[in-house]
């Protein structure tokens, strides 16, 4: 394992840049000589859930049994009772879900469910509170057809009741108040409902959106369904309350602020996702050495750490759960390729002479990057190379083309980066100008090591990088008004697919997030505008197809999203990885016996 973490930056480049010859001197042996570390193969696994009926409106057309997205019946019980998480905390902890977003509401997930859940080993939706759900024959509706007899809990004494379509739409108005930052607040404003009956529930919309499917499922959060009943008899909750009562596994049990949250297993049976532990505390570490610390200590039994801690914490005897799913990736985004008018190509380019217009530019500028000497040095070996931005292989809309040419179109071989940059006129007298921000990201350590590791290899064909150091809000700001003509920056987003190519080659808010086509805006516009998931596949294979021949994006890698735990305490996580934030499936945490 060649360790680069531990050294003065200057060194972990130079090093860096030995490693990519050894490489380029190696790529024809047959034995693989760069050891990893031990890979983290779950040692159990739930059955494979059912996807819901989404591609007819027949209202009859239900699931042909239960989806199992629990993890399978244990025939004892943890020999720990309750297991506690070392966690981040979220930017605001709230009870009211008007103050949560997609990425903040974790706390809660616990003691909620959603009407469709997620597959925690394919990240597919599955049925949740719905049993079933339809297209509306308009295209632009769902229809669900909820579970009968679903209790919610019981808190305080305050019996609040069965699951109805009455409760799906409580949640829906409690998320539209004028002062909610809910992540779905949007998309329920425009929404009208119908409650059929107590088990059915229609959404409308004026025209359909992709975003629906997953925002209203456990895919990115948001509709936690809770009791109106129950809802009435609290004030507008505060730290200081108890949340709303929901029908999740487990139920609150108590809350020290800014210090923890503790969770407790319903004491009857669950009516589908039975939890392992007794209880779960979630501890509120912010510290990535705190977290280290106390997991050796015996304080935690499960955190995330950065990569380069986690050695430190294997030797100890610790070890590395991970999600089933890609769903983390990191990437190099171009910014100055920008559309001037989305419904006029005739109109052009905003940055017409730009360099990244150049599509032999963007080719060299990826072909110059040694992904397997980054994969080492920075992500232990544990990165899976993306052959195409955002669109996982798991995923329906995946093209195998995108692997069986990824080395000929966007493999290591500096010559002919070198080669397609002289075919646009850049040499040594005339080199190609490039600007490329140093910027830290949230989701791991050694982002700006990453970034100024590819702006040596950019260097290397002849490339003459400028590294921009500025304040991330800044940066952001200046991509958002599409001021950025001639730059690259890193890039770590934790979406479904559709809403991660939204976010970075079309033209919809917020903007500016990667290089825009009028061919991609052409066939993403008929994705997003579809609830039909074989459609919506369709077009987002056709939107990934031109951005992958066109060299439109810098792929790198799939991160695996993981934690580490404490075995004497945990065996398992089933998760799918990140869903919204890290941390879902908490009752897929499966104790040692």
């Amino acid at each position: 394992m060649v360790d680069l973490f531990f050294s003065k930056r200057i060194l972990l480049l130079v090093g860096l840049m030995a490693l990519i010859a050894v490489f380029a001197a190696c790529s024809g042996d047959d034995e693989d000589t760069n050891v990893a570390p031990p890979a983290a193969v779950p040692t159990s696994a739930p059955v494979q859930g059912l996807t819901g009926n989404l591609t007819t409106p027949d209202a009859t057309a239900v699931p042909a049994a239960p989806a199992a997205t629990a993890m399978p019946v244990m025939a004892t019980a943890p020999k720990t009772k309750r297991v506690v998480l070392g966690l981040i905390p979220p930017g605001v902890l709230s009870n009211s879900h008007t103050a949560l977003g997609s990425t903040s509401v974790f706390p809660l997930k616990p003691m909620y469910e959603y009407l469709m859940d997620t597959d925690p080993n394919t990240r597919q939706l599955i049925p949740g509170l719905a049993k079933s759900w339809s297209i509306e024959p308009d295209g632009a509706g769902l229809r669900f057809f909820l579970e009968e007899n679903v209790p919610f809990h019981d808190t305080d004494g305050n019996v609040a009741g069965f699951m109805t379509a009455d409760d799906v739409a409580w949640t829906r108005e409690d998320i539209i108040v004028p002062t909610s930052i809910n992540s779905i607040r949007a998309l329920m404003r425009n929404a009208l409902v119908e409650i059929v009956n107590d088990y059915e529930i229609v959404f409308k919309w004026e025209l359909p959106d992709a975003d629906a499917l997953d925002f209203i499922g456990n895919q990115v959060g948001g509709m936690e369904v809770s009791s109106r009943a129950d809802a009435l008899t609290l004030d507008v909750p505060t730290l200081k309350d108890r949340p709303i009562n929901g029908t999740g596994p487990y139920v609150f049990q108590s809350r020290s602020q800014e210090q923890n949250i503790v969770y407790r297993k319903l004491s009857d049976e669950h009516w589908r996702i039975p939890g392992d532990f007794e209880e779960i505390e979630m501890r509120w570490l912010p510290e990535s050495s705190t977290r280290l610390a106390a997991l050796l200590a015996g304080e935690v039994h499960m955190t995330t750490i950065p990569f380069d801690s986690e050695p430190t914490a294997l030797a100890e005897g610790m070890k590395i759960v991970t999600g089933k799913v890609n769903t983390m990736r990191t990437y190099m985004q171009f910014n100055g390729v920008y559309l001037k008018d989305a419904k006029d190509p005739s109109s052009g380019y905003l940055y017409p002479d730009s360099p990244l217009m150049d599509k032999n530019v963007r080719q060299a500028l990826n072909k110059a990057i040694n992904r397997d000497a980054l994969n080492t040095a920075f992500f232990f070996d544990l990165a899976t190379k993306m052959t195409a931005i955002h669109v996982a292989e798991s995923h329906g809309a995946f093209n195998p083309r995108w692997n069986t040419e990824f080395e000929a179109k966007y493999g290591y071989d500096p010559a002919a980066a070198k080669a397609l940059l002289a075919e646009s006129g850049y040499n040594a007298a005339n080199p190609l100008k490039h600007n490329t921000f140093i910027l830290n990201v949230t989701q791991y350590s050694g982002g700006p090591d990453v970034v100024e590791a590819i702006g040596a290899m950019w260097q290397e064909i002849g490339v003459d990088v400028n590294f921009v150091t500025m304040d991330g809000a800044a940066v952001s700001a200046a991509q958002r008004n599409l001021e950025l003509n001639n730059h690259t920056q890193l890039g770590v987003l934790i979406a479904p697919p559709i809403l991660a190519l939204r976010l970075g080659h079309h033209t919809s808010s917020p903007r500016g997030g990667g290089a825009e086509s009028y061919t991609v805006e052409a066939s993403f516009e008929k994705a997003r505008r579809t609830l039909d998931l074989v459609e919506q596949n369709k077009f987002l294979q056709a939107s990934t197809d031109d951005i992958y021949d066109s060299f439109l994006s810098v792929p790198l890698f799939w991160v695996p999203v993981h934690a580490v735990v404490n075995p004497d305490v945990v065996e398992d996580w089933i998760f799918p990885g990140t869903v919204s934030g890290t941390w879902t499936h908490f009752w897929n945490i499966i104790g040692t016996r």
